[in-house]
């Protein structure tokens, strides 16, 4: 499987849940969920399966164990000290006005993303 192939997944999710979310905007809102947070949580979800994608891409190609081992530490703490930091950054800017359903949508994003990732990984290690 190509590189191009693994990634395909990974960005038709964030077009479909950006079309989604676009054309279901206000009942999102019906809903309770901020459609913007959403939307934008979505952007950063995605941005951060894609960092980690590639490091973890690199050090799949790592010459000593290590080195694939340092990889996968420093995913996993990027995406966990980022995407940690972002929703404390949220909650501090809006304080009570936070809008937690769609934090909790895009903690269900990640976890889409997350399965995406590992899945595209793991086709291209088998075609070896």
């Amino acid at each position: 499987m190509s590189l191009s192939k693994a990634l395909r997944p990974i960005l038709i999710l964030f077009v479909a849940v950006n079309l989604l979310g676009i054309t279901f905007y206000t009942n999102l809102a019906s809903i309770g969920i901020d459609a913007d947070v959403f939307l934008v949580g979505n952007l950063f979800v995605c941005a951060i399966t894609v960092l980690s994608f590639w490091m973890l891409l690199r050090g799949m190609k790592a010459k000593t164990t290590s080195g694939f081992l340092s990889s996968v530490y420093s995913s996993f703490l990027i995406k966990l000290v980022i995407s940690g930091l972002l929703v404390v950054a949220y909650a501090k800017l809006k304080g009570a006005a936070m809008n937690s359903p769609a934090i909790f949508s895009s903690l269900f994003l990640y976890l889409l993303y997350t399965f995406l990732e590992v899945r595209g990984l793991l086709a291209l290690i088998s075609k070896d």
